[in-house]
């Protein structure tokens, strides 16, 4: 397997970039040029720390826009080659705003992609202003911090989110902060998961 570390505030993982994260790393640095506070949760996290298993998109939250960061930022991917692969980019601000989402992929392709969403909660929030660093093939991403995650994985409560969520603490368990684990558990109500994980 390869090196995946947790230190501080830094998941570093020594492998090539696959597919999956080049799509990251490319529209996440173009959220960095913009200076768009972002984040990248959920599934994808578990992935880039070394899950073994498929997913089609990578969840990414992102601060809400004024009209002109949006303008931006659709120039900004359409310049880079990217397409929306459900909606028309140029609906990117109406459909982000309603509380929906925008799917964003390599011209012509439809998965892999990024799913963007405004941050509509405090949890969400609490993904981007408390963002962790992952460091992969020389690029580095802002992801959603592992406590987080796990607490969160355990609340949606599928299978594969539990699943997701053992990996998360059994790789970093010792590296967590318990005392942010257990106040993001409490948070979102699902002790009695938590404790199934442990």
């Amino acid at each position: 397997m390869s090196g995946i570390e947790l230190r501080g505030d830094v998941l570093s993982v020594d492998r090539e970039p696959t597919t999956l994260d080049r799509l990251a790393i490319d529209v996440s640095a173009i959220l960095a040029d913009l200076d768009i506070d972002h984040a990248l949760v959920a599934g994808y996290v578990a992935i880039l720390a070394g899950r073994a298993r498929s997913t089609e998109d990578i969840d990414l939250i992102l601060e809400p826009l004024d009209r002109v960061q949006s303008r931006n930022l659709v120039a900004a991917l359409e310049d880079a080659g990217f397409w929306g692969s459900t909606t028309p980019l140029s609906e990117l601000s109406t459909m982000l705003s309603s509380g929906g989402n925008v799917r964003v992929a390599p011209e012509g392709e439809v998965v892999p992609n990024i799913e963007l969403s405004y941050a509509t909660d405090r949890f969400d929030r609490a993904s981007i202003e408390n963002a962790i660093t992952a460091s992969i093939g020389g690029h580095e991403l802002p992801i959603g911090p592992l406590e987080l995650q796990i607490a969160y994985k355990l609340y949606l409560g599928s299978q594969k989110d539990f699943e997701d969520a053992i990996h998360l603490h059994g790789m970093f368990g010792e590296s967590l902060s318990e005392r942010e684990l257990e106040r993001w558990v409490d948070a979102l109500g699902v002790e009695d998961a938590y404790d199934r994980l442990e």
